[in-house]
């Protein structure tokens, strides 16, 4: 006889649905592609940091265009941006959305539609699993290759310093060895919030897997990019490892590649390895300690 269900569902009521509880944009291709923004009163899309919905795209103007709600619709209006505003392929200049609209900014699609909270809840996870490091929130490494595709063009086209430092913590194999792996997932937790403070909001500091971690860092010269990758390292030893009366003092070494350096060779794979190979002539050399490509 089968086993009775421990938990009683009521039954589905055919032709039920649940209300839509607010508009949304989701990204479905591009830099930002997977994550989804509600619009409950609509906002400004573009490249700027102080976007409501900020679009990690050159071809996208900093202020590129407003979706703002008018009665019980939302209207998408373009703010004389470079390359235009455009929905299901045609561009616009102000327009009415309808539910499932395709709106392409730059190189960027998004879908414009209302959703219940089931599947709003659905895409957020979705977007997060894609985009980020469950552990310690940072970027993960399929997102830093895809802006390093989008920026290195870009940097190169425009002559704008670019470079990729590759960060990895000296003898960590020996913490977890030593205490276990939740204690080192709390070290790289640790790591992880005190490289985010040192840098700015517009660097991307992603961790790539285990004790490794990268930033890109744009428009900054040489000479500045030394001072930058020191503060990296003296804040990593300002943190320790305690466990009972035991304590370790933590360290990194850091490797570093230009774009310019590289030239028009430069792709994301060869960039990320100029810095790890600086990196591994770091540790070959001591660790703790920084190295150019």
């Amino acid at each position: 006889m089968p086993e009775e269900p421990t938990t009683r569902i009521p039954p589905y009521e055919r032709g039920s649905q649940a209300e839509p509880t607010a508009a949304f944009l989701t990204v479905l291709s591009g830099a930002n592609v997977g994550m989804t923004f509600p619009m409950a009163s609509g906002g400004v899309l573009g490249r700027s940091h102080q976007a409501d919905i900020q679009l990690s795209d050159h071809a996208v103007s900093r202020q590129h265009c407003r979706l703002e709600r008018e009665g019980e619709g939302y209207v998408l209006t373009d703010l004389e941006s470079l390359n235009g505003t455009y929905v299901n392929g045609k561009r616009i200049s102000r327009i009415l959305l309808k539910d499932g609209d395709r709106i392409q900014v730059g190189a960027t699609t998004l879908k414009f539609a209302h959703y219940d909270a089931a599947e709003a809840a659905f895409f957020s996870q979705m977007a997060t699993a894609a985009l980020y490091d469950p552990l310690t929130g940072l970027h993960n490494r399929r997102f830093f290759l895809e802006q390093l595709e989008l920026e290195i063009p870009f940097a190169l086209r425009h002559h704008i310093p670019l470079h990729v430092l590759y960060l990895d913590l000296d003898g960590f194999k020996q913490i977890n060895d030593r205490w276990g792996h939740w204690v080192g997932d709390q070290t790289l937790i640790r790591v992880a919030r005190q490289l985010q403070a040192q840098v700015r909001r517009e660097d991307l500091l992603a961790r790539l897997g285990g004790d490794e971690f990268a930033l890109l860092v744009r428009g900054i010269p040489n000479p500045q990019i030394l001072g930058l990758k020191e503060r990296l390292r003296q804040a990593v030893q300002l943190l320790s490892v305690q466990v009972g009366a035991e304590t370790t003092h933590l360290s990194c070494s850091v490797g570093i590649a230009s774009l310019l350096e590289l030239g028009e060779r430069a792709d994301p794979q060869s960039l990320l390895a100029a810095a790890d190979k600086a990196l591994y002539r770091a540790k070959a050399e001591g660790g703790n300690r920084e190295l150019f490509r």
